[in-house]
């Protein structure tokens, strides 16, 4: 249902800007994406400063690699929008790169860039994973795109020990229509992948990627990327009904 309701959103975005002037300024601006992707990038006490600028090299090394320049490119309308979100406790949270149509490589390589020029915002606090799910959720409204699939692509290393509960904030979240899918990075908790599979991720598709330690980290989040841009779901009309049918997206690209 994820799926049908994103491409509904999506289609009523097209329909609104064909239709011109009839309709406010608000509608009209929604810029048609296949994805709408906010990255979301751990900086808790557990993510010492080499662990962080690992994290960091691994997400601008993924947005230089030809591979994800193919997947966006091969999208129903060859573009995505993509944020990036900062965060570890409760009430640390913040947009480190807001969001950015990319639609080719030169676009990729440029977000690469800017990715390469963060300077990390917190330098102590604790692991609040739903504060890090209620502030990206919050990031898609008004956020100038549309797209049938919404998603929050969290990176971690540890289990929450602060903020309201996870399941509160997940259910929040599924509930506009965002997907959530996680990397993790199991350097000090063998167990986290079972942790992020039961009780973080959730929505079309969802799927935890897992990195063994940090070195391992920029490999994982090529793969992810791969993985969610692939997965856009393709509307097709019925043949036999005349029907508006979502499907996920067979296969997607594969990660090589």
């Amino acid at each position: 249902m994820e799926g049908r309701s994103g491409i509904g959103r999506l289609v009523g975005s097209v329909l609104l800007a064909m239709a011109g002037g009839a309709f406010p300024d608000s509608a009209r601006a929604e810029v048609p994406v296949d994805l709408e992707l906010i990255l979301a990038i751990d900086s808790s006490d557990s993510v010492d400063g080499r662990e962080y600028a690992l994290q960091v090299g691994g997400l601008a090394a993924a947005f230089r690699d030809p591979t994800v320049h193919q997947a966006i490119g091969d999208g129903p309308l060859g573009s995505i929008a993509v944020a990036v979100v900062e965060w570890s406790g409760r009430y640390q949270q913040i947009v480190q790169i807001p969001w950015t149509r990319l639609d080719g490589a030169a676009a990729a390589v440029a977000f690469a860039e800017q990715i390469d020029r963060l300077r990390r915002a917190f330098d102590e606090g604790v692991t609040s994973i739903s504060g890090a799910l209620d502030f990206a959720a919050e990031q898609f409204a008004g956020n100038g795109f549309v797209a049938a699939r919404r998603v929050i692509d969290i990176s971690s290393d540890g289990v929450q020990n602060q903020g309201r509960r996870i399941d509160l904030a997940r259910e929040a979240t599924l509930a506009r229509d965002v997907t959530i899918n996680a990397l993790v990075i199991l350097n000090e908790m063998p167990d986290l992948e079972e942790y992020f599979s039961e009780r973080v991720i959730g929505g079309f598709g969802a799927f935890v990627i897992v990195a063994n330690d940090y070195p391992d980290y920029p490999e994982a989040i090529r793969r992810k990327l791969l993985r969610e841009i692939g997965q856009t779901p393709v509307s097709l009309l019925d043949r036999e009904g005349g029907q508006l049918a979502v499907l996920p997206a067979v296969g997607g690209v594969a990660a090589p």
